[in-house]
């Protein structure tokens, strides 16, 4: 529910004369919803084999962060 929230605020702040970063909110609000919805996986997943250096830096980001995680819950 956050994730389509995050969408329509996107959505609304990227029309003409609205003030704020809306595209970038609609990006963070697919990236949230990308675990769940397997449409979006398949389009991400086309996406990525378009465009892999662009990707490339995405799918490093979400390796290091996965990475952190794991370190942190072996921690506990």
């Amino acid at each position: 529910m956050t994730a389509l929230a995050l969408i329509v605020v996107g959505l609304v702040l990227s029309i003409p004369g609205i003030p704020g970063p809306g595209l970038l909110i609609v990006l963070v609000g697919v990236f949230v919803l990308l675990p769940e919805s397997r449409w979006l996986r398949k389009k991400y997943v086309a996406l990525a084999r378009r465009f892999p250096k662009i990707f490339h830096l995405i799918e490093a980001r979400r390796a290091r962060s996965r990475h952190a995680r794991r370190a942190r819950h072996r921690e506990r």
